[in-house]
């Protein structure tokens, strides 16, 4: 419904003005609860954020995907290191099972893969058959010879020609103004052009852009586009053509079935060369096949190395048309096993990297067994300096940590510095609006009682005792002054902490590492679990109370988690802070229908005023005509 407002005619009153004074008075309470949701709206952003710090640091040291730095797992701090006196020979690195000590290994030949090569695969780029004509047509005499990928024209001189050698010579002179003297041979076969480039790396096409019987290449017969190399897409019916070792035997439908190490695969005419390459590569045979245009060559090779031979049964002459010899069945030639000598006991091994007592070994492929290199010396100690940057650097994460929470639970609160309301900012510059929040922003989350609590338990989780030992013992304590609030700190510059890891590395990794049997789930036997874990694994457990993103038994998600929720989870828009939002909306919905209420009632009793006003008016001027009226009769 409108309502009919009459701004001061009667009264001369600015109504519109002094409505919006008393309305002023009256968003005071609306602008406390905006106030107070932008509060909690900063709040659960800072929440977050330190949220996002705790993520962090779990995901750095207590993450298995992460071994360098994974504080949960023993082979993080039972660090070994191996060196080998002949890296050409062999190289090695050790793990926590190995043992320290000086070993001697020899190799014997390395591990290799059974391969089948066959090279020159394609035919020589010529004449189908002996020319018998030798007559070249003018505008139809240019040859477009491509030589690794340069084209330049060739044009033979239009004429009869009288023998194969005058036209030989022609096109010679040709392709030497062209390319260069001795770049491409053109030689006289049997009756033949026989094209041949300097390299047999050179790749050489010949085409032309007439077409008949009179065509130059024609005259020659030679098809246009023809090549001294396969290509990809080439049909097996133009591979059968152009292979040296040709032709491939298709069946009456158009194919044949050939196998390689049993498997068999099916080949058609309308395949081509990548699709048969592809479908042998990805096939239950075990091998790669390749073809090369560089080198003009066709191989095969065993996907793993080991003692093992290639087989075929050569169907439709594929194989041995591509060059690779073939003897029983066997073609290539066969894979071997790696052999080696650990203080003169011999071993084999497929593979030529392999793991034994804790030490892992990769031995140079390349050698074979008719030159063994020089035995190499194998040292493997404890990696002292490499445990201790690990460890330093987890210190060095928690530090950091507990730094920036303690940070914002210390900060001061500026109560002076409530959020702005978009009418105060309306008097400000930007920078001044800036500066105004990052003051009200400050000291949001001070004495937050989840994150005391969290540090409170991080605290006590490392400062308790594993067994019968302590932090302390291997050169961690803690920050005696009060205001680092639970830093940790290197005794002599750390060289306590090498110390004892050099003495005893797995009594360092037991004070982290210890695991226990009670899953972290049964909250039932909380206590016994952690008696029985070591440090990293209670902390562990700590981090997951407050981060974790599946529910207990209860149906809670972590503490944290639970108070602010975090981005990309369920909590994002289901946690306490958030759902003390959606009540701060709901509060500020209804303020401010009742302000609209209000201002409407305001208006209409203004406007009742102004009619009121108005009758009184009308009525005083009534009475001043009767009263004029009244006195002429008199004074006549």
């Amino acid at each position: 419904m409108v309502t009919l407002r009459i701004g001061g005619i009667a009264s001369g009153l600015d109504t519109d003005q002094i409505v919006r004074d008393l309305m002023r008075v009256e968003r005071v309470r609306v602008d406390r609860l905006f106030q107070q949701r932008q509060t909690v709206e900063w709040q659960k952003g800072q929440f977050r954020q330190a949220t996002n710090l705790v993520r962090t640091f779990r995901d750095n040291y207590f993450n298995i995907t992460r071994p360098e730095t994974n504080m949960l797992s023993a082979a993080t701090l039972q660090r070994m290191q191996a060196s080998s006196s002949n890296t050409a020979a062999v190289t090695v690195t050790a793990n926590a099972a190995a043992g320290t000590g000086v070993s001697t290994f020899e190799v014997i030949q390395s591990a290799a893969r059974a391969t089948a090569s066959g090279s020159g695969v394609t035919a020589p780029l010529q004449s189908a058959a002996a020319l018998t004509s030798f007559t070249v047509t003018d505008g139809k005499n240019t040859i477009a010879a491509t030589l690794n990928g340069i084209t330049k024209n060739v044009t033979v001189a239009a004429a009869q020609y009288a023998s194969l050698e005058s036209l030989r010579l022609e096109i010679q002179n040709g392709l030497d103004q062209a390319f260069g003297a001795n770049r491409i041979s053109a030689g006289a076969v049997d009756g033949r052009l026989r094209f041949t480039p300097q390299h047999a790396s050179d790749m050489l096409s010949l085409s032309s852009g007439s077409v008949g019987a009179d065509d130059i290449l024609a005259v020659l017969q030679i098809e246009s586009g023809a090549s001294n190399r396969l290509s990809l897409s080439d049909t097996m019916a133009q591979v059968s053509a152009k292979l040296s070792g040709g032709p491939l035997l298709f069946d009456a439908g158009g194919g044949f079935t050939m196998q390689i190490n049993g498997t068999a695969i099916s080949v058609a005419q309308s395949d081509t060369l990548g699709a048969l390459i592809n479908r042998i590569n990805n096939s239950g045979a075990a091998v790669t096949a390749a073809y090369s245009n560089f080198s003009d060559s066709f191989s095969i090779t065993a996907r793993e190395t080991g003692s093992s031979q290639l087989t075929t049964d050569d169907g439709g002459r594929f194989i041995s048309a591509m060059g690779i010899s073939i003897a029983g069945g066997n073609m290539g030639t066969e894979g071997r096993d790696a052999v080696f000598a650990i203080d003169g006991v011999q071993g084999t091994r497929r593979g030529n990297t392999f793991t034994i007592e804790g030490i892992t070994y990769s031995i140079n492929p390349n050698i074979s067994g008719s030159t063994p290199p020089p035995a190499a010396q194998i040292s493997v100690s404890v990696d002292v300096e490499g445990i201790y940057r690990t460890i330093e650097k987890f210190i060095g994460g928690y530090n950091s940590l507990i730094e920036q929470i303690n940070g914002r639970l210390n900060e001061e609160r500026l109560r002076d510095f409530p959020p702005l309301t978009d009418e105060q900012k309306k008097g400000m510059s930007e920078q001044e609006i800036k500066l105004w929040e990052e003051n009200a922003q400050q000291g949001l989350l001070r004495r937050e009682p989840a994150l005391e609590n969290l540090l409170r338990n991080m605290r006590q989780a490392l400062f308790g005792m594993v067994g019968s030992l302590h932090l302390t013992q291997i050169g961690i304590e803690g920050s005696r002054n009060h205001w680092e609030q639970g830093r940790l700190i290197l005794q002599n510059n750390g060289d306590t902490l090498r110390a004892a890891i050099a003495a005893d590395p797995a009594r360092v990794a037991d004070l982290f590492t210890r695991p226990s049997a009670i899953p972290y789930g049964d909250s039932g036997r909380r206590s016994e679990r952690w008696a029985e874990s070591g440090l990293a694994h209670r902390l562990g457990d700590i981090l997951n109370d407050n981060i974790r993103i599946t529910r207990d038994g209860s149906g809670q998600r972590g503490i944290l988690l639970e108070r602010a929720g975090m981005e990309g989870d369920a909590t994002q828009f289901n946690n306490q802070l958030s759902r003390q939002i959606t009540g701060l909306d709901r509060r500020i919905e209804r303020a401010n229908e009742q302000l609209l209420r209000r201002e409407d009632q305001l208006f209409r009793r203004f406007t009742a005023m102004e009619r009121a006003l108005q009758q009184l008016h009308a009525q005083g001027d009534w009475l001043t005509m009767q009263l004029e009226h009244f006195g002429g009769r008199e004074r006549s």
